[in-house]
């Protein structure tokens, strides 16, 4: 009992609610291949975070493709404004959200 601490949090530890509330995330728009729009969500955090979980959940509200790659969700289309707002439905806190 003398090894224990209770404030060592380990990457497995830290609860997703609290990694939601500090994660700061980026929205922004990008033309790739043939001039067509792409929403890319790239996350400054993803401790605790479960990025395939949030693009799969995106893609089906958006009814539209996309990816998880790295830190960032690539979504097909231009889908900034509804996915601030359903980051937001998710925990998300809107200040640490940047539209660019």
């Amino acid at each position: 009992m003398d090894d224990f601490e209770p404030f060592a949090y380990t990457n497995e530890l830290i609860p997703e609610e609290i990694s939601k509330e500090t994660a700061r995330v980026f929205v922004k728009l990008e033309t790739r291949k043939y001039n067509k729009p792409t929403t890319i969500i790239q996350f400054s955090d993803i401790k605790g975070i479960d990025i395939e979980d949030i693009a799969k959940k995106l893609k089906k509200k958006l009814a539209c493709g996309g990816t998880a790659k790295d830190e960032s969700i690539i979504l097909q289309g231009d889908h900034r404004d509804k996915v601030v707002q359903y980051l937001v439905e998710m925990g998300f806190k809107q200040e640490n959200i940047v539209m660019q």
